[in-house]
């Protein structure tokens, strides 16, 4: 095991907020992939409070679409790993939520910038493109704010 991953099992197994931002600095130097393999099953078990305290304060961090990809695998850690913990399937939920509500509203704001990749004098994309994309901008939009929304009404950690 990397000398980072021991590093981070044992700031997450921990259990105080100072370990815990530390554990964000060793955190940022990992793959997700990475600190998937490394916080397993028998891991998460063990730890399922302080990893999920981490997991409440990371997943924020991300960009939308890390966040994303990530809070899919923490999610599932909820009603596997971690599902002895108070409220274990509406945090599981919550993260998700949030991070699709996340990934939602970034993807509008993609799509209303896409624009820019049909100015140039190459760019060799028809002017229709971003004009059609940019009108799927709203809806989506509008997902992003009913994901957000359903999120209020699930339990905090």
């Amino acid at each position: 095991m990397g000398e980072a991953v021991t590093e981070l099992r044992s700031l997450i197994a921990a259990g105080d907020p100072v370990a815990r931002f530390d554990a964000f600095g060793v955190a940022v130097r990992l793959s997700l992939n990475a600190i998937r393999e490394q916080l397993d099953e028998a891991f998460l078990d063990r730890h399922a409070a302080a990893a999920s305290a981490f997991f409440q304060a990371w997943l924020p961090r991300l960009e939308p679409f890390e966040r994303m990809q990530a809070a899919e695998w923490v999610a599932g850690e909820y009603l596997l790993s971690m599902v002895h913990i108070p409220d274990a399937y509406a945090l599981g939920a919550r993260v998700q939520l949030e991070a699709a509500a996340g990934a939602a509203a970034a993807l509008a704001g993609t799509l209303t910038d896409f624009g820019a990749f049909a100015d140039g004098p190459d760019a060799g994309i028809d002017a229709a493109v971003p004009e059609r994309l940019e009108r799927l901008a709203p809806p989506v939009r509008e997902v992003a704010e009913k994901l957000a929304a359903e999120v209020d009404g699930l339990p905090r950690a």
